[in-house]
């Protein structure tokens, strides 16, 4: 934890002074129609360029339409269980800086459940807002979300024996109404998920160097490269700078799947993102051009029809600056591929 927090410290003292970490000697600048102080951060942590080898990234799963499939199964059939599923057992999570369970269903379905409450940093809403997009740009890496009320009952009263200490708590910060009912959203529980160490400093600062242009990727490592730097412009788009916080990247156990987890802090109004969030983005050179392709169709309609199935999750100021930052990413990935080419900036499918 301790590394991880260093690395945001180092991060954001090199994107506002441009003082920067330089991995190798004869930094370049990539001007893509960003801000100075972008620029000079670039200018602090891009590598000597050399002639790369051909990447060859294993075939991605994508949904063929908005409501695709997870691991394998319907996100309809998932996001029925969660609507309807009895629960029979709630156990609050640890480990997390807000309130969040694993619901167990009485068909032997999971979930987890993040309900309304008074910590800013998870808003139950935008999880469901992030899984609408991921499948609307063709990804199926977002566990399905959907709204689901629940009584005080269903939580506290579920809670195992040795637990019930923990309903002070629960009762503190989660809003309940009159009739003790909250409000939230439900997620399909992933069964089994391990830390990445992606977000580690010692590991932030090789992929960096892997994602620069005319960088070696090491061939097992370029799958996962392939979903990071899709990831980076998604947490763009939601504009989610708590990505790098430690704990939000998980893998699959054979570490060849990297779920787009915990998205209830993000969406926020503005225009050009969070720094962090542009941060970490001008650190990657390289990109699927598919994913790319997918987010250039990307508007207010198609937004609009993505979300329908669960009315307002965003406002329609959120959509319009997710779009905003969608440019923002898009003048970025043009102006590398002004300078370098399509053929090496587009490294994955």
């Amino acid at each position: 934890m301790v590394v991880r927090l260093w690395s945001f410290v180092l991060l954001e003292v090199a994107a506002v002074s441009g003082i920067g970490i330089c991995v190798v000697a004869g930094a370049r600048s990539v001007r893509a129609g960003i801000s100075e102080a972008d620029a000079r951060a670039l200018r602090s942590t891009m590598l000597v360029p050399v002639e790369p080898a051909p990447l060859e990234p294993a075939a991605l799963e994508v949904a063929s339409d908005a409501t695709g499939t997870f691991l394998g199964m319907k996100d309809e059939l998932l996001i029925e269980r969660m609507r309807s599923g009895e629960v029979v057992k709630a156990k609050l999570n640890k480990g997390g800086s807000s309130i969040s369970f694993r619901i167990d269903f009485a068909d032997g379905s999971r979930a987890a459940f993040k309900p309304e409450q008074i910590n800013p940093q998870t808003v139950p809403r935008k999880e469901i807002a992030s899984y609408r997009l991921s499948r609307l740009l063709g990804m199926n890496v977002v566990a399905p979300a959907t709204r689901r009320t629940l009584h005080r009952d269903d939580l506290v009263g579920k809670l195992p024996p040795e637990a019930a200490f923990l309903a002070t708590r629960i009762d503190a910060e989660t809003t309940f109404d009159e009739e003790g009912f909250t409000r939230g959203e439900m997620s399909y529980w992933i069964p089994v998920i391990v830390d990445s160490h992606l977000d580690t400093l010692e590991n932030v600062l090789t992929w960096w160097r892997w994602m620069t242009v005319g960088e070696l990727i090491p061939p097992d490592k370029v799958n996962m490269m392939q979903q990071l730097s899709s990831l980076l412009i998604f947490d763009l788009l939601q504009n989610n700078s708590d990505r790098f916080s430690g704990g939000n990247l998980m893998t699959s156990p054979d570490g060849q799947t990297l779920y787009w987890m915990d998205n209830t802090f993000g969406f926020q109004i503005e225009d050009q993102g969070h720094l962090r969030c542009r941060t970490y983005l001008f650190r990657s050179q390289k990109f699927s051009r598919k994913f790319v392709d997918a987010v250039r169709k990307l508007d207010l309609h198609s937004l609009r029809e993505a979300l329908e199935p669960e009315p307002a999750v965003l406002s329609e100021a959120e959509m319009k600056s997710v779009l905003a930052r969608r440019d923002v990413a898009l003048k970025y990935i043009d102006g590398l591929i002004a300078q370098f080419g399509e053929e090496k900036v587009y490294a994955f499918p």
